[in-house]
């Protein structure tokens, strides 16, 4: 399925629907590590940010200590058993469009995946679909909390165990439209910036070159947030590109 271009912009919600439905497919693992960047450097730039948030580490205002020590650096305990299957069912609730039930299916096993599989990838996972869920539902502070332990505990693990690109992809990607939407701008461009490189560096088939697309359109927007008019100008370029590289 193929967005058209003059779409793309007012799609973020469908977007994030394709995102979660290339999310189901199998669970194969492969070595993954973060690609060298392939968009013009990012620097922090003069977008007006909300002061009540300047003053903290951008990822201390959504994950406690506590969290962090329990989701990433906990030991899994054997006797509990994954959520396997309220894991799957999501995704098909996300594809329904039903993402409040996913959200609370999802929630109501999250105390067991955590138990289950702390610090390890099948969790990652499982905070990347609850953040694809919240996200949404137009919940931004959540969906960035579990898109940030996702991403903490995919890059904890050694390389051959790291999920394939397209798990990278959702993490960046969510906590890139979730600081854009908070006008965090210089943390979203650096997400953005992030999930692009996943898109680019991915094998063939890991990441819809539309996903990348609309990361370009959004990282875009940032930089024009920011009056970053340079950098502007070089990421409008790799659109065309990209685009020209599909007709």
């Amino acid at each position: 399925m193929r967005l058209r271009n003059e779409q793309a912009r007012q799609t973020v919600p469908a977007f994030v629907c394709l995102l979660a439905a290339a999310l189901s497919l199998p669970l194969g693992l492969a070595g993954c590590s973060e690609p060298s960047s392939t968009t013009s450097g990012g620097s922090n730039g003069a977008g007006k940010v909300d002061p009540a948030l300047q003053a903290q580490n951008s990822e201390e205002l959504f994950v406690s200590p506590e969290e962090e020590k329990r989701f990433v650096s906990g030991t899994p305990d054997s006797k509990v058993p994954f959520p396997e299957a309220e894991f799957v069912k999501a995704i098909k609730l996300i594809d329904q469009l039903k993402v409040a039930e996913a959200e609370k299916l999802l929630m109501s096993k999250l105390d067991d995946a955590v138990k289950s599989a702390a610090g390890e990838t099948k969790l990652g996972q499982y905070c990347a679909r609850l953040c694809t869920a919240l996200h949404m539902e137009g919940k931004d502070k959540e969906s960035l909390k579990y898109a940030i332990l996702g991403s903490h505990i995919f890059y904890k693990q050694p390389a051959e165990k790291r999920p394939l690109p397209r798990w990278f992809f959702n993490v960046h990607l969510h906590q890139g439209l979730g600081y854009k939407k908070l006008r965090m701008y210089p943390e979203a461009e650096k997400q953005l910036r992030k999930a692009i490189n996943f898109a680019s560096s991915a094998p063939a088939g890991q990441v819809d070159w539309n996903w990348h697309r609309l990361c370009l359109i959004e990282l875009i927007d940032t930089l024009e947030h920011e009056r970053k008019t340079s950098e502007v100008k070089v990421v409008k370029g790799e659109k065309k590109a990209l685009e020209d590289s599909h007709r």
